[in-house]
This record gives structure tokens, sequence and C-alpha cells, in this order.
């Protein structure tokens, strides 16, 4: 198939889930509550957030998890639902050009880190190191996927994008979402992958964590914005004043997100820092 069919392919595909979510009423038609699309990688602060804010409030909340780009793609094509929770500035800043949001503000902080196998027995001591053909390097697709797209950016901050990407094309090991770069290295299909240190906290006892210097990484405010067609915007508003209460915060910080960028790295750190 040529290059041009398979991007139709995948455009049909992305079409074909928009109208699958919007007609199945989740995130429109008479179902009472809110509708969020939420990034895969914030999964697990979000079903604590969406449980504790349903039980005050009364009110039902029904999320989506995909990829950023995707769920971009998704409420753009379907403009419903009331809230959108992406993994990386960028995707708001493209929706609120389009005209999609009424407003954003920051809930938490992701933070990049490289994820190794325990031990890290492949010596992995610097960025420069997941260019070299020993190592099977993952990262998320920088098209469609937060943390793909942050890891792209530490790499060209870095002087490096060319070199790391080259490899990774050669040993095909790219995948789609934070979540399964996670499970690639406990299932040590990657040796080291660019990820967030939030998506690392649940496999602490079977990774190592490689923590990428400050001035090296850059800045990741998750931020939760409300969407411009929402049938319900005082309810959005409320949960959006929950997700940056001291409550919702708990829901962040239990699962390894910061709600802060002081101190920059949390005390579970200690495999080793990049030079």
């Amino acid at each position: 198939m040529k290059r041009p069919l398979l991007i139709g392919a995948g455009l049909l595909v992305v079409v074909g889930v928009c109208a699958y979510y919007s007609f199945r009423g989740d995130g429109s038609g008479g179902d009472p509550g809110l509708f969020v699309y939420c990034g895969a990688g914030l999964r697990p602060a979000m079903e604590g957030l969406r449980t504790e804010f349903s039980q005050r409030t009364g009110t039902p909340v029904k999320v989506t998890y995909a990829g950023s780009g995707c769920l971009l793609s998704m409420l753009a094509f379907a403009r419903t639902g009331d809230l959108y929770m992406p993994g990386e500035r960028f995707y708001v800043d493209q929706a609120a050009k389009d005209g999609h949001l009424t407003s954003d503000v920051t809930a938490a902080y992701f933070v990049a880190v490289v994820m190794v196998q325990k031990g890290n027995p492949k010596g992995i001591h610097a960025l420069a190191d997941l260019a070299r053909s020993d190592v099977r390097v993952g990262i998320g697709h920088p098209d469609t996927v937060a943390c793909g797209l942050v890891a792209k950016k530490i790499l060209e901050k870095a002087g490096l994008w060319d070199q790391v990407k080259a490899n990774i094309d050669r040993q095909g090991a790219c995948t789609a979402t934070a979540m399964e770069l996670s499970n690639a290295l406990v299932l040590k299909a990657l040796d080291a992958a660019i990820n967030w240190d939030a998506m690392a906290f649940p496999v602490l006892d079977r990774t190592d964590l490689l923590v990428i210097p400050q001035e090296q990484n850059v800045e990741v405010p998750i931020p939760l914005a409300t969407l411009a067609w929402s049938r319900d915007p005082k309810a959005a508003t409320r949960f959006v004043e929950f997700a940056r209460s001291e409550a919702g915060r708990q829901h962040f910080a239990k699962h390894g997100y910061h709600t802060s960028m002081e101190p920059y790295a949390l005390p579970y750190y200690g495999d080793g820092v990049l030079q």
C-alpha cells in the first residue's frame, strides 16, 4: 500500500473512533454528567479524581483514554464532551487556537526520566548512550503521544535526536503510549525508554530510573481545559477546581505525578543521574 493510502486509512480509523464515542452517547446526547478526554499516561490519577468527584457531587464522570494527539482529533471531530486533559501543553495550545476551549489551568507536572532495566545492565550513563546500536530504545510516537513529543524535544536540545531516532528506526522499538513503554521495560523488550517518572512509579521494583538533569530536561505542565461546547460548564468548572484542590492534588501525588516543580527530584529517585 502506498504511503498516501496508509495515511488515508489512518484518518478513517480516527474518524471511526470519534464517531463511535459521539454516537454511543459518552460525550453527548442525554447522558448526565461530565465527559473527559484524558491522556493515557494520566489514567492512574484521573481514575481517583473522577471517583472522588462523583462521590462528593453526585455528578458522574466518564473518561476516554488515548494518546493526546488522538484525543485532539476525537474532540475536534465529535465536538462533544466537557474537559480535555492531555499530557503536554502543545495539544491544549492547538485546541485553543482552533477555538475548542474556554479556559485551561495547570493541574500537575510530568517529569521525563530515562527508564532502564533493573541494575542498568547496559551501563547507560548519558543521553548519548541511547544512540548506541546495542541499546534498544523506546519513545512514544512524537506526533501523537505527549511523552514522545517531549522525548524528541529533550533529544533535540541535546543535539542527539537524529542519532537516537536512527537507532530507534533501526530496531523498530518506538511504541505507542507511556504505559506501553513501561510494560516493554518490564518485559525486557527494551533496554531504555524516555518516559514519565509517574509511569515508572508502579514498576520501581522492576526498573531503575535515571534522572535527566534539569538543565537538559524540559518542563512539562499537565493542562486541564474546559471545552467550548460543554453541556454543563458549571460542573466542568467544579471538576477543575477539585483537581487543583488539596484533595485533588493527593490523587496526583500518590501515583508519582508532581504537584509542583520544587523540589525537582522526588525522594524515590536514587538510581543515578545522567551526565
